[in-house]
């Protein structure tokens, strides 16, 4: 996959749940745009452009960093930081501590803390989400 699809992939974790503020940033996801991202070699930060016309969350500043997944052919799970500044999406952060970022990542595995691994981005594992356990860690 490319990295703009599994961007959208890691996103669609980082926001699932029904909590009002994970719908409000997904009202925002939904109208940004990305403003830059930057390859690191060890993974990518893209930077979103959110219109004044999504509404802000009350929650000023945020970083939703409860994911990790498992990359095909990568020795080291990738570390997820989505970056709330101002009430607004600001960035999504990904790497990995070991190796180079593949051109093509393919996740074999992903978990939120505190969950079972799932086989990726699954239904199960978006149900397996828990809002209250991330903000208790703030």
């Amino acid at each position: 996959m490319t990295t703009e699809q599994f961007e959208k992939e890691v996103m669609t974790a980082l926001l699932a749940g029904d909590d009002p503020l994970l719908e409000m940033l997904r009202a925002q996801y939904d109208a940004a745009t990305v403003r830059e991202r930057e390859m690191t070699g060890t993974g990518f930060i893209t930077r979103f452009e959110v219109p004044a016309s999504a509404a802000p969350v009350a929650r000023k500043l945020m970083h939703l960093d409860d994911l990790q997944v498992q990359l095909d052919s990568v020795t080291t799970p990738a570390d997820t930081s989505l970056h709330v500044h101002n009430g607004r999406l600001r960035s999504l952060e990904v790497f990995v501590y070991d190796g180079q970022w593949p051109s093509a990542p393919q996740i074999v595995g992903a978990w939120y803390y505190g969950t079972e691994r799932f086989p990726g981005i699954t239904p199960e594992l978006l149900e397996a989400r828990d809002l209250d356990i991330l903000e208790e860690d703030e």
